[in-house]
């Protein structure tokens, strides 16, 4: 219980970037942080480095996984990939009611940065669930999640406009609600592929500040 304490806390720090790419991550300072001994904090960081969040380097401890492009574009083209088998199944699957609810996402009105964020993942997961394939959904939702630190570096870097993702969740919202398969599909694919290059850009931006 304590490792998953720590895993979890971790984890949750890394997908927000309160623990940014590269900061480290010693055992002996989390142990006496949470107040355990060593064993329950290698058990957090041994789990965070089989999904690739934490790397070991060799006679210095742990850090914080970089994030590369190649990185995200592996994650966002899987996570598209379950994304539009979602939206294809919702288009035939969800209820009247399921598609009609979607209309709460039509507009936002809060902090950008981190309401959004909120906001923004929420809606997507929602289509996901839209799909009334529980296990497809969850595995979309967890991706999701995991592109959550892509998503916030990107918005801190370049700073979009949040009226526009509004929009065009409006436009995947209305699609689908006529149940357009063709369009729905359209639309959300371009909506991701467009966070993927809003990242590539935040990278850039990054490089030229170091």
């Amino acid at each position: 219980m304590q490792g998953q304490r720590i895993y979890d806390f971790l984890r949750r720090g890394i997908l927000t970037c309160d623990l940014p790419p590269g900061r480290e991550l010693r055992e002996q300072e989390l142990a006496q942080q949470f107040d355990v001994s060593k064993s329950p904090v290698r058990e957090a960081l041994q789990h965070l480095v089989s999904e690739g969040l934490v790397i070991v380097i060799p006679r210095q401890g742990y850090r914080v996984s970089p994030v590369s492009l190649r990185d995200a574009n592996e994650i966002f083209a899987f996570r598209q990939a379950l994304e539009l088998a979602c939206i294809a199944e919702a288009v035939k699957n969800a209820s009247d009611e399921e598609l009609k609810a979607l209309d709460r996402f039509r507009e936002f009105d809060g902090d950008y940065e981190d309401q959004f964020i909120n906001y923004n993942q929420e809606f997507h997961c929602v289509l996901a669930r839209c799909s009334n394939n529980g296990r497809m959904a969850r595995t979309t939702c967890d991706l999701i999640e995991e592109t959550e630190r892509l998503v916030r570096m990107s918005v801190a870097a370049v700073r979009p406009k949040a009226h526009k993702f509004v929009e065009e969740h409006n436009d995947i919202i209305s699609a689908l609600q006529a149940r357009d398969s063709r369009r729905s599909v359209s639309l959300l694919k371009a909506h991701v592929s467009a966070a993927v290059k809003r990242f590539s850009t935040a990278l850039e931006w990054t490089a030229m500040q170091a």
